[in-house]
């Protein structure tokens, strides 16, 4: 009986083992979809001053109008580090769509 157990385990403790070494790896993710629909128009973009850059590597993340509390609310931007794999920013904005103004997420690519 112990030896067909050990015959079992063996191979579940490697698949267990090959899929946790492969949990480094980068997957690309496509941006979330956007949920919020709003009628009025987004205001135009504040034209931002970037502070200095923090260090190498680090890029520009723009702000952005966000909807809140029925009403457009400006975030403002940031630097940031891409993760591992990716090279720039895809920022965030806002889509005419058939009942109104549809929110695209940014992300990095």
């Amino acid at each position: 009986m112990e030896r067909g157990l050990k015959s079992i385990l063996a191979p579940s403790l490697l698949a267990a083992l090959t899929v946790g070494g492969l949990s480094g790896c980068v997957v690309r993710v496509a941006p979330p979809v956007a949920a919020v629909t709003v009628q009025p128009d987004p205001p135009a973009d504040v034209v931002e001053v970037h502070p200095v850059i923090p260090g190498p590597g680090y890029i520009w993340v723009g702000g952005y109008y966000n909807w809140v509390g029925g009403r457009y609310v400006w975030r403002r931007g940031y630097w940031g580090r891409p993760p591992y794999g990716y090279h720039h920013w895809v920022r965030d904005r806002w889509n005419r769509g058939p009942h109104g103004y549809v929110f695209v997420r940014g992300h990095w690519g």
